[in-house]
């Protein structure tokens, strides 16, 4: 008889917690899960894991659900872009700059993932 698997114990964060809440506020917000699951591209038992505070989103998820609800990851966690803003500035960062950047980057990544695509494609 194989071995039982034993159920892990979920390490709860306060980043996970802060992302529940905040997620739970938007989607009262927005008219409820129904209306709301589909803006933020995420699977539905996705969205309930992390709507638990016991989901373990990447940087890049997060980066993803902010974008699809049209904010910032900061926005999406609760934060003011002036905390982040302060927070950069701190350590001699610009954060229009950076944020200029990074959207450049992404564009410029799309534009590739595009052309590779397009290559591919039967004649």
């Amino acid at each position: 008889m194989p071995p039982v698997r034993k159920p892990q114990s979920v390490d709860h964060s306060i980043l996970n917690e802060m992302l529940a809440i905040r997620l739970q506020q938007l989607e009262i917000e927005n008219g409820g899960m129904e209306a709301f699951l589909p803006k933020t591209g995420l699977a539905r038992g996705t969205y309930y894991t992390i709507l638990r505070g016991i989901g373990n989103p990447t940087l890049r998820t997060m980066e993803r659900i902010a974008s699809s609800l049209n904010m910032t990851v900061f926005e999406l966690l609760g934060f003011d872009v002036a905390d982040a803003r302060r927070a950069l500035k701190k350590n001699g960062v610009n954060y229009d700059e950076l944020s200029s950047a990074i959207a450049k980057k992404n564009r410029a990544d799309r534009s590739l993932a595009r052309q590779t695509r397009s290559r591919k494609l039967p004649a």
